[in-house]
């Protein structure tokens, strides 16, 4: 497994916060830098919820799914359309609020409180009752899995 580098984020943890009535959202302050950071939004493919990744993790990203040979060269090439045309660019301020497109908070159903979930070099948000679902639903996979690994 590769670790991050020491200027790669990782995120860790759940963390419950609101937008605000600008489609603001705070950061939670263990996953800010103390300057105002650049990050790729991405609605995941079934718009469950909103992935927020630097442009570096988007980059290996892109380049993994280019570089994959088990994929058809054309598929390869849809694909990758279809991910650069869904991505957005976003910005958090020295706050560490990150304004989120008005299409894709309704498109994801993001409003008021949501959850924003930690995956390594990645976070996710997500509509709150939507998460209580998933994470519901996720967590016998959850039990076998660190039961084969002896967590």
């Amino acid at each position: 497994m590769d670790l991050p580098s020491p200027t790669q984020s990782f995120y860790a943890g759940e963390f419950r916060h609101a937008i605000d009535d600008k489609n603001r959202i705070t950061i939670p302050s263990r996953w800010r830098r103390d300057e105002a950071e650049e990050f790729i939004l991405l609605p995941e493919a079934n718009h469950q919820f909103v992935l927020v990744m630097s442009p570096e993790e988007f980059a290996r990203m892109s380049s993994a799914a280019e570089s994959n040979e088990a994929v058809s060269a054309r598929d390869r090439r849809v694909f990758l359309r279809q991910l650069h045309s869904r991505a957005q660019h976003g910005a958090a301020d020295r706050q560490g609020r990150l304004v989120l497109p008005e299409e894709l908070c309704k498109r994801i159903g993001l409003k008021g409180e949501v959850a924003l979930i930690g995956g390594r070099g990645r976070f996710e948000i997500w509509n709150l009752q939507r998460w209580k679902r998933a994470h519901e639903e996720e967590t016998p996979t959850y039990q076998h899995v660190a039961n084969v690994i002896g967590l």
